[in-house]
């Protein structure tokens, strides 16, 4: 469920990141617009890059928890 949260809101934020681009692309009047515009997509950007580490995360977690207890002995034992 938590991966799938994630993926929804990363492809919601990825378009809202592109519809800004192309906003940006077709040309403001006022630089003060730009800037808000710069720093949104900059805002986007962030977001994804901390959707993409929680996803990492979550999916650590997984191989963690599908791992048997003994696997950690195994390893330990063998270095």
């Amino acid at each position: 469920m938590v991966k799938e949260t994630l993926m929804l809101l990363s492809t919601q934020i990825e378009e809202r990141r592109k519809e800004m681009l192309e906003s940006m692309g077709r040309g403001t009047d006022k630089f003060e617009a730009y800037q808000h515009a710069c720093g949104e997509v900059r805002g986007y950007m962030m977001v994804q890059s901390m959707i993409s580490e929680a996803l990492r995360a979550h999916q650590k977690g997984e191989e963690d928890f599908d791992s048997t207890p003994t696997d950690n002995v195994v390893t330990l034992e063998k270095k």
